[in-house]
């Protein structure tokens, strides 16, 4: 098949995955989902018990099929060598496997008669899956160019391809926001969204694809396609906008998608006229110094310290629910999925920042950026090991701790390390939510559900987050500022870092202390909380008043400790109490 016959083929397939989309949005907004009682046959179509809003839910999973089947073909013939094109091939091969998860999970979900939950995750994997075929199809009819730029426009393109990937993903806000309300009630307005959600990433869509017209025109006066695009991009919202107003959440969805797409096709055409980064440069290790084997090589891929800590907060809050002590059987289940997430989302960072790596004295030796292990091959282990452990999780915990697992993968891997550490110093802050999920995995893999006292779990590691990260990035600034890491002591300088460091320290301590005042916890852990949260003040205070590298190290190795002596604290308290 020729590459622009590919590339029909699959911008078919991406128009086929929106019109599920859309159905998706009908059967929400109509109350269909629950009007077929088994997967994937529907028995009331053919026992003769079928309404209209039987057969809509129907024809949806017939599309679904039939979108499943496309994707499959099209990633049969790249991986027969279709196309050359790496962002293209990748693109198509990823696609099925975002539809077989959401085949999956949807039918785990409607045999739990979770359909809330199946319509959100049912919606994330479609636009996921949507994604990768925009991405494809808008590659293969656009091959990639190769200019040089002097600085000034090279910056400028590279601030254009920002606004124009930050725009795709305030449409896929919007579309998700759509998708939750629908799924929680579905007649309701739109317009009644929490204005977080949909109004600020209606508003975000609005601003950026105004700003992605405006650079566009700046740098690329001559390129009539992408200022067309980009001109769709910035109307399409005020185009919505009256819909949302006049119909229920789920009839938004299908427009919403439709935004998505296009802005993920416009980000592509960018990004395929930008000039070349160079490639980093491989360090060539010393002849004589002895090499790390390939196995052990590809378990530091993992970062099995960094795991240990998270392996500890998941353990911890395992413990402490009011469920009582897990099984050793779901324990040691809980573990694997964890480390497979984990180790899967740390694989996917250490493939993307190699670019990064190398600069870096504390990460050059790294197996991927050493040259040891091939980048492609990094990503895949670390595809792979992500792709386990949601099979792990589904299989022997519950379907809300495996939610919550796969979003720690998304969240580190890709918004984390793609987005917010490059662009950003508010990179530690919000990525720290990545790092504050395993405890709610460990709950909710125990109970099957949230409370109070494991947002608080969450929100204490979130907040630990900050001191502990910058205390390092204050001793490597240095290497930051030559990798180009917008880290808040390379940004703001040392004094602010500093003072910054004393205020999270603060509010993690008061947090820490939350638990006992809710009742969740007793008087053994608030001693203790008290105690390792009075040397945690003084490490922070040194660190702001001094701020020499013995008080930073001090800082950085005692924040370790103290988050997993605050977690065993919690256990040591529910054992002794209850």
């Amino acid at each position: 098949m020729a590459s622009n016959r590919l590339g029909q083929f699959v911008a078919m397939s991406a128009v086929i995955t929106l019109v599920v989309i859309v159905s998706g949005g009908i059967v929400s907004a109509t109350g269909s989902g629950s009007s077929c009682s088994a997967w994937p046959l529907c028995g009331e179509v053919w026992g003769g018990r079928a309404t209209w809003q039987t057969w809509l839910a129907f024809s949806h999973r017939l599309l679904v099929i039939v979108a499943m089947g496309t994707a499959l073909i099209g990633a049969l013939v790249v991986s027969r060598g279709a196309t050359t094109d790496r962002l293209a091939r990748r693109a198509v091969l990823l696609a099925p496997l975002f539809g077989l998860l959401q085949i999956g999970f949807g039918a785990v979900m409607v045999q739990l008669q979770r359909y809330a939950i199946a319509d959100i995750s049912h919606l994330l994997l479609a636009l996921l899956m949507l994604g990768c075929q925009t991405i494809a199809a808008a590659a293969l009819f656009q091959p990639a160019t190769v200019s040089r730029l002097g600085g000034r426009a090279a910056r400028a393109a590279r601030r254009l391809s920002m606004l124009a990937w930050w725009t795709a993903g305030a449409a896929g806000v919007l579309t998700l926001a759509l998708s939750a309300r629908a799924a929680l009630e579905p007649t309701a307005s739109a317009t009644t969204l929490v204005p977080a959600n949909a109004g600020g990433a209606l508003a975000m869509a609005s601003l950026l694809g105004a700003g992605t017209l405006w650079q566009t025109w700046r740098t690329r006066r001559g390129d009539r396609l992408l200022l067309v695009g980009a001109f769709i991009v910035a109307l399409l919202p005020t185009a919505i906008a009256p819909l949302l107003v006049l119909t229920t959440a789920g009839f938004g969805v299908g427009p919403a998608a439709l935004l998505w797409m296009a802005t993920i096709a416009l980000a592509v055409g960018v990004l395929r006229r930008q000039p070349p980064l160079t490639a980093p440069a491989v360090s060539v290790p010393d002849q004589g110094e002895r090499q790390p084997s390939l196995l052990s090589d590809y378990i530091s891929l993992t970062k099995p310290k960094v795991i240990s800590l998270l392996l500890v907060t998941t353990a911890g809050a395992m413990y402490i629910t009011e469920a009582g002590a897990p099984s050793l059987w779901l324990l040691f289940w809980t573990m694997v999925g964890g480390y497979l997430a984990a180790g899967g989302a740390g694989a996917i960072n250490c493939a993307f920042d190699s670019d990064i790596d190398i600069n870096m004295g504390r990460t050059s030796r790294r197996p991927v950026p050493s040259g040891r292990i091939p980048r492609q091959h990094a990503m895949r282990f670390g595809l792979s090991l992500s792709a386990l452990s949601v099979v792990v999780m589904l299989a022997f915990t519950t379907p809300l701790a495996a939610l919550f697992s796969t979003l720690g993968i998304v969240y580190y891997a890709w918004f984390y390390t793609q987005w917010l550490k490059r662009s950003t110093w508010q990179n530690i802050v919000i990525g720290g939510g990545a790092g504050a999920i395993p405890p709610l995995v460990g709950w909710t893999a125990v109970t099957g559900q949230l409370s109070v006292a494991a947002l608080l779990l969450f929100a204490i590691v979130f907040y630990w987050t900050p001191p502990h990260f910058w205390a390092l990035a204050l001793v490597k600034q240095k290497d930051y500022a030559r990798a180009g890491v917008p880290m808040l002591p390379v940004v703001a300088g040392e004094a602010e870092t500093q003072r910054q460091i004393l205020i999270y320290s603060i509010l993690l301590v008061a947090l820490s202390l939350l638990l006992s005042a809710i009742g969740a916890m007793g008087w053994i852990y608030f001693g203790a909380a008290l105690g390792l949260g009075a040397i945690f003040l003084y490490y922070a205070w040194a660190v702001w008043r001094r701020g020499d590298q013995t008080s930073i190290w001090g800082l950085y190795k005692y924040s370790l400790l103290y988050l997993a002596l605050l977690f065993a604290a919690m256990v040591l308290d529910r054992v002794v109490l209850v």
